[in-house]
């Protein structure tokens, strides 16, 4: 029996605005690279016109599609977000948090 890859999802939402941007990323290991996390976060923020990015608390939360398993980080402004070392250390953290969930359960992990 095998198992497809669903990847992890990245997303940035504002709150105020009710919007959500994500990408998903089949081999979510290059998000521990702290330039393309950075990228990745700043690419979804991008998304956002100029007038959404100037208000609202924000959300980024990484899931993983094989299970559900999902969890958020949020960001009284968009600049606490936007900060590289901020981006960087967030989604790390967040995705060891979800690989934690992970080692109690037999699912397919996307490539670890």
């Amino acid at each position: 029996m095998t198992s497809e890859n669903k990847g992890y999802s990245l997303a940035v939402a504002n709150l105020t605005g009710n919007e959500t941007h994500g990408k998903i990323f089949l081999k979510p290991m290059s998000l521990y690279i702290a330039d393309v996390a950075v990228q990745a976060v700043a690419e979804l923020v991008a998304e956002f016109d100029k007038a959404t990015q100037q208000r609202g608390e924000w959300v980024l939360t990484v899931t993983n599609n094989n299970n559900g398993v999902s969890v958020d980080k949020e960001f009284a402004t968009l600049e606490a977000l936007k900060d590289p070392l901020n981006a960087a250390d967030s989604v790390k953290e967040l995705i060891n948090i979800v690989r934690g969930y992970e080692s109690d359960e037999e699912t397919n992990v996307c490539g670890w």
